[in-house]
């Protein structure tokens, strides 16, 4: 077996632990005739039922794993072709190399490809709603970067022009909770690697879908530009405007998914932020300065009154916290942070 995937008979998959078939066919409970029209077929994948397939995976050794490589590989080389057509280059290296898994990885090329192809259908907005979470995330962040080594793409400039050509695209009369996250989501990952959509502050009561199309473009300049200003204004927005108040706190937790995804973008009253902690904390670590006071000002006091305990990690959180406001240059980030740790600290 190939570690890539490469398509390969069950003869050969067995030739090295010297298995024949009779041996195959003994092991895993099939029948020799099965084993037979399966053995010398290098697409013996595609003919062999569940049942059997299941039965050659707990027997034999490396039958398991070729069929999880070569099913990854099969759909890879399809997307790979569909997205060389469309003008957009695949660097194999970053891909195989990536820390995050291929699976994520092949579902966010796949969005790529729909995002691409321009479509504003109900189907594209469903697929690419499904990127509101942590793991696909940071799958799609990586479609969309250009960081050699990093980025999947050779060139991602066409994804990017694509993405603001079909976001307002996606918005639609009626209301539509998969569009919602669909836009944000495109909007987002954008608003991370140029300034090509602008955030939308300021409007006078503004809709939800608007208020998050907003939110995610500002996160995502947050995370690009360091704009201390921009969170600035994104906080007294924020208390001004109650549509604001109530996305944010739906945010973190169904990114996470700490809360269930809701198309009233409501919580439980009672909810754990387990997942949500650990999130903030690696934000916390990784993010710039204005990113981080969006998190002390904003968000992290919003979570405290969903859930005191921060899921279980206050201790965690004051430590991170004092350690990283004392690198910060500016004064009302260090008085801002200070604050919020005296407050934890009454709490623990």
């Amino acid at each position: 077996m190939t570690p890539d995937g490469e398509p390969k008979s069950l003869s050969e998959i067995t030739k090295d632990m010297g298995l024949n078939m009779s041996d195959v066919a003994a092991f895993s409970g099939l029948d020799e005739s099965t084993v037979f029209r399966l053995w010398d077929n290098v697409e013996w994948l595609d003919r062999v039922s569940g049942r059997s397939l299941q039965s050659l995976m707990s027997s034999i050794p490396g039958i398991a794993e070729y069929s999880q490589a070569h099913s990854v590989r099969k759909r890879r080389d399809v997307l790979l072709g569909h997205l060389r057509a469309e003008g957009l280059l695949v660097d194999l290296e970053a891909l195989e190399n990536s820390p995050v898994p291929q699976p994520h990885l092949l579902n966010a090329l796949e969005a790529a490809l729909c995002i691409v192809r321009g479509e504003p259908t109900q189907k594209t907005s469903s697929f690419i709603a499904r990127f509101w979470g942590r793991e696909q995330d940071r799958a799609l962040e990586l479609v969309y970067s250009d960081e050699p080594g990093r980025g999947i793409l050779r060139d991602p400039q066409i994804l990017r022009e694509s993405s603001i050509d079909l976001a307002p695209r996606l918005n639609r009369k009626t209301y539509s909770f998969h569009s919602i996250l669909a836009v944000n989501v495109i909007s987002h990952q954008v608003s991370k690697v140029s300034d090509g959509i602008e955030a939308d502050l300021g409007t006078e009561g503004p809709a939800r879908q608007t208020a998050f199309t907003t939110r995610g473009v500002i996160m995502g300049s947050l995370i690009s530009s360091n704009d201390i200003e921009l969170a600035e204004k994104y906080h007294r927005e924020l208390n001004a405007t109650p549509v604001y108040r109530a996305l944010e706190e739906w945010a973190f937790p169904t990114y996470t998914r700490d809360g269930r995804l809701s198309s009233d973008f409501t919580l439980p009253s009672r909810l754990s932020l387990r997942n949500t902690a650990t999130e903030v904390l690696r934000e916390i670590a990784v993010y710039n300065d204005a990113y981080f006071y969006y998190l002390v000002s904003t968000y992290i006091p919003l979570a405290l009154n969903r859930d005191l305990a921060f899921g279980g990690k206050l201790a965690e959180l004051i430590q991170a916290l004092e350690l990283r406001g004392i690198d910060c240059q500016d004064r009302r980030i260090r008085q801002t942070c200070n604050t919020l740790v005296r407050r934890l600290k009454s709490i623990v």
